[in-house]
């Protein structure tokens, strides 16, 4: 028995990746979007790595800080803020140069905005 249990913990061993991908993500992004009645907006974005699966972001937009906290997951990252005391999510997909293309939704509301993060050079 304990000869199986030992054959089954280095078999995970070998199988499971020793750690998460290293979360690589520019400080510095100019953002544009879309607001949920169809308006536009634009600004700065500001995001710090805390891990290699975690960052702090920060928006600012016309005159308005706006922070939240957010994950990531292979090519997919998604982000908690709050606007006007209502929570809300948005979830990016990483694209070509490091382009994270999102959609985003307040809890409550009707509809839902999109947004572009371009890294800034």
């Amino acid at each position: 028995m304990l000869r199986s249990a030992v054959a089954v913990v280095l078999g995970l061993a070998f199988t499971l990746p020793a750690s998460a991908e290293t979360l690589t993500l520019a400080s510095q992004y100019d953002v544009s979007g879309t607001n949920t009645d169809g308006s536009k907006y634009t600004g700065k974005v500001s995001i710090d790595v805390i891990s290699d699966a975690t960052f702090n972001i920060r928006w600012d937009i016309a005159g308005s800080t706006y922070t939240g906290f957010g994950m990531r997951m292979n090519d997919a990252l998604a982000a908690t803020y709050t606007i006007n005391g209502k929570p809300g999510l948005v979830i990016y997909k990483v694209g070509d140069n490091g382009i994270l293309d999102g959609l985003w939704a307040i809890r409550g509301q009707s509809g839902d905005g999109t947004e572009r993060l371009t890294p800034q050079k």
